[in-house]
């Protein structure tokens, strides 16, 4: 004689049936995502040179396909300003990204230096834009 879930009873197997899909569905919704590009307004170091443009924190972490500071070491002193190559100036999204032959720089676009990605979760529990209003950073 096998043993059924519920005991036999086809009603208490449905039932646990049921609550399992429900809980997986659940699961599911909650890892639900969209990525979220940055503001026309966000700031970025452009590479005038090479025509691509990495946010301030893949440039403050080193994480662009060539350096764009001069003074790495003043990225640990908050005290101190940091200083752009020659090739590279300031500038915006909105600025850049329809320009053409202007890319995203490779290395910071694939640590995800420039787009959020937003669970469902992470919107439940208190979700925070990357980026303020006005297009500042919040790193």
């Amino acid at each position: 004689m096998s043993r059924l879930i519920g005991g036999g009873r086809p009603g208490v197997a449905a039932a646990i049936t049921i609550v399992t899909f429900a809980l997986i569905a659940v699961v599911a919704m909650l890892c639900v995502y969209s990525i979220e590009p940055p503001p026309a307004a966000a700031r970025v170091i452009a590479d005038n040179e090479n025509h691509t443009y990495a946010s301030t924190s893949c440039v403050i972490y080193g994480r662009t396909e060539r350096e764009l500071i001069t003074n790495r070491d003043a990225v640990a002193d908050p005290g101190r300003d940091l200083e752009l190559q020659p090739f590279a100036s300031e500038s915006t999204v909105g600025e850049l990204d329809g320009q053409p032959g202007w890319r995203r720089d490779s290395a910071c676009n694939y640590v995800m230096g420039f787009d959020q990605v937003v669970t469902t979760w992470n919107r439940l529990l208190g979700y925070r834009s990357r980026w303020s209003d006005t297009g500042d950073w919040r790193w």
